[in-house]
């Protein structure tokens, strides 16, 4: 978050005030912390002052970046952990706040779709933010739900497969879904909750991946007719 930079919250303050942007101590403190947001005015201020400044690194990828490690393995396959990303929630918060103001998250949906277990903060974040409510597919059928949608997944590294499920009427008719989660790689997942959301007569309209490895992804047709992004991506060949 963009307050490390600072030693203090005056020290914060002052910096904004060099742009004219004015706000108290007070409801930094309270921004900074989440109980608040700035109007919408002060928020552009904000940050278009603190984004303008690439020393404080407050850009997407940086900030995904210094929050996850990536590593190649004895196969040559690149690794990542984001598990402390996961349990960051202001920075988490923060990324997908930037990513809204961009325009690369649209307001415009009705619901956010993942799947458990490692999609929920991120998709539990972004539906605070959009002020719209948030489902997960699950990895088992649920105790006492008689009536499942189900897609199969196949892994690409073990040819196992798996298969998700989502209780009906968890999405209604034509409701526009957003389908998000933390990491991709062969796009299986993403491929079944587009069929999910499908199936459940809802619209997918578009798909929002913190992380991405590779390119195998690219191959899913399903995935390549609905607007896509990667928040930062991995190419298989880098370590």
């Amino acid at each position: 978050m963009s307050f490390k930079n600072f030693d203090t919250l005056e020290a914060m303050k002052d910096y904004l005030a060099t742009s004219d942007v004015e706000v108290s101590i007070a409801n930094l403190s309270r921004y900074i912390n989440g109980k608040a947001l700035p109007k919408s005015k002060l928020k552009d201020e904000i940050l278009r002052v603190l984004v303008g400044n690439k020393d404080l690194g407050l850009t997407i990828e940086g900030l995904i970046g210094r929050h996850i490690n990536n590593w190649t393995d004895n196969l040559g396959n690149i690794a990542v952990n984001n598990t402390y990303l996961l349990n960051d929630s202001k920075t988490l918060k923060a990324i997908l706040f930037l990513a809204i103001q961009q325009k690369i998250i649209p307001r415009d949906v009705d619901k956010i779709i993942t799947a458990e277990v490692d999609g929920i903060p991120v998709a539990m974040t972004l539906a605070h933010l959009l002020n719209v409510d948030c489902v997960y597919a699950r990895r088992k059928k649920p105790l006492g739900t008689t009536n499942c949608i189900a897609e199969d997944i196949q892994s690409m590294s073990s040819g196992r497969v798996e298969t998700i499920y989502l209780p009906e009427k968890f999405i209604n008719h034509n409701e526009r879904v957003l389908i998000v989660d933390d990491v991709i790689r062969s796009g299986s997942t993403q491929k079944a909750l587009v069929e999910l959301v499908r199936r459940s007569s809802g619209i997918p309209v578009k798909i929002i991946i913190l992380t991405g490895i590779g390119k195998h992804w690219g191959k899913i047709t399903e995935l390549n007719r609905i607007p896509f992004k990667i928040l930062k991506s991995f190419p298989e060949d880098s370590g």
